[in-house]
């Protein structure tokens, strides 16, 4: 084996002619080691600044016959104009030449026989290295015959390492091959380090033999094999998002349509009080969250076997085909912003027409709004499940984002490790705290407005028309108490992946340190946030469309209508489930892509080694912030409210 940094012998000695070419060349390439299948790799790209692999130090190539010390360049500049190749060559190896009789001295010489013909390949070898080649032959011993060659390209994947490769249709076999470096031929060679800190090391090295130095690499040969993805693929996972945009619309309408059994089931338990409704709807609503996410399971695993990891060599083209389905859902955009706001408009219709007291004596009329609301309603809902089915795909999309950027690919993400599990649980935990954030600020605003009209009648009970004061409540509140949500959103991802920094091992990947376990705890943490957010998003949604629709069915007249007790339970549902399906649970869903965007942005920084003062300092504002929005969202409440009132009364 030659010298790692013997790159000064371009030709060949007679010590090499006589015992290192006819041992190479008499190998039996039945026992040659067979060159492995490797995966992950892409052609480099020189003229890309990113490519890492352009970073790495190389030997400077020096002119041939000359002895000097190795200098190091960049990878870019050694290798970006070279050019490498795999060479066939015919050999003959001829008889033993029998020693010449001194009684015929001009006898002329018989020709040399043939003993074998064999054919080889060697390689690789740059271009300015080919003529060694053209040295092999021996008279009386080998000719050897360059029959073709096969031009190589270099390759890295995302742990930096370089490999030269052949196209996979090649005429040329490349299973078992002598390398070229038995005949004087340089490999490629580089290091995963940059040219100053392979210099700086064997400038040490010279100075003390004792110094370590960066272990040289050499890049192995290979092929390429290429699976094209029909275009048609891409259009198929197109065309299933617009399928399963149907289905979350079909599952949705089953559970809030106004005659479908599970809205009619709690409408009729009305005449046992609110209880019995809320229990139902409830129910209902955490049935109709199973079936959600299983239908974005099929969402997601479709991908998968259409762009089949194991065939395309990874996740990537997968990945892209969940990106192409979340499309597909999206090409039903327009049908959805139609449905949406139908239910708005026929919402106000109902508010309009109580108001103007025009028709009320017409039963016609009144029914015909009713059920004109009663269909919004359910037009509304639907609208939210197609939501948050978009919203639980481009979370994926971006956990995936998040995972390369983060270097989690090349770790992973065990569930045992501490800091992974508990990042999971408070990702879990995240969507009931916003959740308990929305519904509070609802019921505090709810109050205020209240206790103002309230207020308005005791002072003037013939007032019907100052209402400014009341729209200011309102618009207010609907600003202010973004405050406490919004915060959650950005302070807990930090939270997480900084404090379970703090104090953590590091780790080298190609010889750059990071600290992946904030990362890692991010990424539990994003996991547990996707899966518990889709499930309270639809429970939330679902129920109160339920509970609401089941109120507009008594109202068209079951159970005696409008003014009965069944009537007063309904509101009572209808009160408990517009938090939930207006507020909390739409909301849910820009949650769920907040964090992901916030994690996809924190991630570069996440896994830097950064000092533990800045971990603890960036860790206790994030906590801070944190502790803010919670005091936000739990100043005053609604007992407080009650007893300042029963005061000023």
């Amino acid at each position: 084996m030659k010298s790692a940094l013997d790159v000064d012998k371009m030709g060949l000695s007679k010590a090499t002619l006589d015992q290192d070419v006819p041992q190479a060349l008499k190998q039996d390439l039945s026992t040659a080691p067979v060159i492995l299948k490797k995966r992950g790799f892409s052609k480099v790209d020189f003229n890309d600044s990113d490519e890492k692999v352009l970073n790495y130090a190389a030997v400077k190539r020096q002119e041939a016959g000359k002895q000097a010390p190795p200098q190091f360049i960049s990878f870019k500049e050694r290798y970006k104009d070279s050019k490498w190749a795999v060479y066939k060559i015919h050999v003959k190896e001829f008889e033993a030449q029998p020693a010449p009789d001194p009684s015929k001295k001009d006898a002329p010489k018989p020709p040399p026989k043939v003993k074998q013909e064999s054919d080889y390949f060697v390689g690789p070898i740059e271009s300015e290295d080919a003529h060694i080649l053209d040295s092999l032959s021996q008279p009386n011993a080998f000719e050897v015959t360059v029959e073709d060659s096969v031009p190589l390209s270099l390759y890295a994947n995302n742990d930096g390492d370089v490999v030269l490769a052949a196209d996979s249709g090649a005429n040329v076999n490349l299973a078992r091959v002598i390398g070229a470096d038995q005949f004087g031929a340089v490999p490629l060679y580089y290091f995963k380090e940059d040219s100053d800190v392979v210099t700086a090391a064997y400038d040490a090295r010279n100075a003390d033999q004792s110094a370590p130095t960066p272990t040289p690499q050499v890049a192995a040969l290979t092929t390429v094999s290429t699976t094209p993805a029909q275009w048609w693929k891409f259009g198929l996972c197109i065309f299933f998002g617009i399928v399963m945009a149907f289905v979350f619309e079909l599952l949705t309408d089953y559970y809030v349509s106004l005659h479908k059994r599970p809205v009619r089931e709690v409408a009729d338990g009305s005449t046992a009080g609110p209880a019995p409704m809320i229990i139902t709807g409830f129910a209902y609503g955490m049935e109709s969250s199973v079936f959600s996410v299983l239908a974005i399971v099929v969402s997601l695993i479709t991908p998968l076997l259409i762009f089949n990891p194991a065939e395309y060599d990874g996740y990537l083209l997968s990945f892209y085909g969940i990106a192409l389905v979340g499309l597909g859902l999206l090409t039903t955009t327009g049908f959805i912003l139609a449905m949406d706001t139908f239910g708005p408009i026929s919402d106000n219709a109902q508010g309009v027409f109580e108001m103007s007291g025009a028709g009320h004596d017409d039963p016609t009329a009144s029914k015909g709004v009713q059920r004109l609301d009663a269909a919004g309603n359910t037009t509304k809902a639907l609208t939210k499940g197609f939501a948050i089915a978009t919203a639980v795909v481009a979370a994926v999309a971006l956990f995936h984002a998040y995972v390369e950027t983060g270097h989690l690919s090349t770790t992973g993400m065990k569930l045992e490790i501490p800091e992974i599990f508990l990042g999971l649980l408070i990702g879990g935990a995240t969507p009931f705290l916003f959740s308990a954030f929305s519904i509070n600020a609802v019921g505090r605003a709810a109050f205020e407005l209240i206790n103002e009209v309230r207020r308005q009648f005791r002072a003037d009970p013939g007032i019907m028309a100052g209402t400014a004061k009341c729209v200011a409540i309102s618009t207010k509140a609907a600003q202010t108490e973004l405050l406490g949500p919004g915060i959650l959103a950005i302070a807990f991802p930090a939270l997480v992946a900084f404090g379970f920094a703090i104090h953590k091992p590091h780790t080298f990947i190609n010889g750059v340190e990071y600290n992946l376990v904030g990362a890692q705890a991010l990424g539990g943490f994003l996991a547990g946030a996707i899966l518990s957010g889709q499930l309270t998003a639809v429970l939330l949604a679902n129920s109160g469309g339920i509970w609401d629709n089941a109120k507009k069915l008594i109202e068209d007249g079951l159970h005696g209508g409008k003014g009965t007790d069944a009537h007063k339970a309904g509101v009572v549902c209808d009160t408990v489930g517009d938090p939930f399906k207006d507020t909390a649970g739409p909301a849910l869903n820009p949650l769920i892509k907040v964090m992901n965007l916030v994690a996809l942005l924190l991630a570069p920084v996440v896994i830097k080694p950064l000092s533990e003062g800045v971990l603890y300092t960036i860790t206790a504002c994030a906590a801070i912030a944190l502790g803010i929005a919670i005091w936000w969202s739990k100043r005053g409440s609604l007992s407080e409210g009650l007893l300042a009132t029963e005061t000023e009364e």
